[in-house]
């Protein structure tokens, strides 16, 4: 079991912590202060230059679909997400390239969509006309597990995690990553039929596909307030 070290590498959206309105708002003088964390943390996780392991969604580059704003036609090439950083990256040539958030609207591969809100990407998990369900990527510097005076110290190890959202009349708003919290997102009435559906399926609330399976069995039954 490692023990983890408190220093997020991603600066994620601040409404997990804090709230945000309707508007993507959010209390200016403690987003401030967060921002103000992760700058130092990152400087100095980086300024170290021992953490091991990768930072990427993917082992290697996959081919996407990339629809640019202000752009009819899709773009396909070979992308990686560097989710520390939150861009994607491509080469062209001998030179590599970012794609920012301000640049694409979307990046779809085989199977994962990515989507931007609020000046992030999020990997959309499902949408229709009353929610979407996102979740956002960020990664990790843990201290793997070691015996002092018998083991040298390690490295620090980058570790990816995540966190599922959703969207209702564009406010987002974190999940809590259990059975019972997405249970209780839909109505009261159907909550039993919804854990019966679950265990029975058996749906892996950490498998984007499975909760694609879930939320859109019960896309009528969510509480919208």
């Amino acid at each position: 079991m490692k023990s983890k070290i408190i220093i997020l590498l991603l600066i994620f959206p601040l409404n997990f912590l804090i709230g945000q309105n309707s508007q993507g708002n959010v209390t200016n003088s403690i987003a401030l202060l967060q921002n103000i964390i992760n700058e130092v943390n990152i400087e100095k996780i980086e300024s170290s230059g021992e953490i091991d392991g990768s930072y990427y969604f993917f082992k290697t580059p996959s081919d996407a679909n990339i629809k640019l704003y202000n752009s009819e036609r899709a773009l396909r090439i070979k992308v990686n997400y560097n989710i520390r950083k939150d861009n994607f990256e491509f080469k062209s040539g001998e030179d590599f390239y970012t794609l920012s958030t301000d640049k694409a609207e979307s990046i779809v591969f085989a199977n994962h969509r990515f989507v931007v809100f609020n000046s992030k990407f999020y990997e959309s998990i499902t949408k229709n006309d009353k929610f979407s369900i996102l979740k956002s990527h960020f990664v990790e510097a843990i201290q793997p597990k070691y015996q002092p005076g018998i083991e040298d110290k390690p490295n620090l190890r980058y570790r990816k995690a995540n966190m599922l959202n959703i969207l209702i009349n564009n406010k987002i708003s974190q999940i809590k990553s259990n059975k019972k919290a997405i249970i209780t997102l839909f109505s009261k009435s159907v909550q039993k039929k919804v854990k019966s559906f679950m265990k029975s399926n058996k749906i892996n609330i950490r498998d984007s596909k499975d909760l694609k399976v879930l939320f859109d069995k019960f896309k009528d039954e969510i509480i919208l307030n």
